[in-house]
């Protein structure tokens, strides 16, 4: 089954890492996640990023990418997700944002590795960053 293009075409920096996350088994669908009011998805057990295609409209599409890409990442090397043990420097004003975000709308046994998608998204270096993640911790 053909899988719907992106509404937009994706920046030239985000290609090596959907390339890679190709190369370890993950697909990556632009199109409304199977769970209603979110922007992004992970889905562990088939591999699996969803991309909602009104965060192009909105303007939030490479940091959505970007954040389930680090649960892909998360997700290896046995399918369960586990820090990556990255501190990516946040502004304390991003910082307050993020544990609000994560405050009200995460369980807490989630907020850890929300935490470390949160702040990984919003990275210039993230791209980069995940595509070595994917080679060392994704041995498919």
């Amino acid at each position: 089954m053909d899988q719907p293009a992106p509404p937009q075409p994706i920046a030239a920096n985000l290609q090596p890492l959907l390339r890679e996350l190709k190369a370890h088994g993950f697909k990556v669908r632009f199109e409304q996640p199977p769970k209603i009011g979110v922007y992004g998805l992970f889905e562990a057990r088939s591999r699996t990023l969803w991309v909602h295609p009104i965060t192009f409209e909105l303007g939030i599409s490479r940091q959505t990418l970007l954040h389930e890409a680090v649960h892909a990442a998360q997700s290896c090397p046995q399918g369960n997700l586990t820090r990556l043990g990255i501190a990516a420097p946040v502004s304390p004003l991003i910082a307050q944002e993020i544990n609000s975000i994560l405050f009200s709308n995460y369980h807490v046994k989630d907020r850890v590795l929300e935490q470390e998608a949160f702040s990984l998204q919003g990275q210039t270096t993230a791209p980069s960053i995940l595509v070595k993640l994917l080679r060392q911790r994704c041995k498919t």
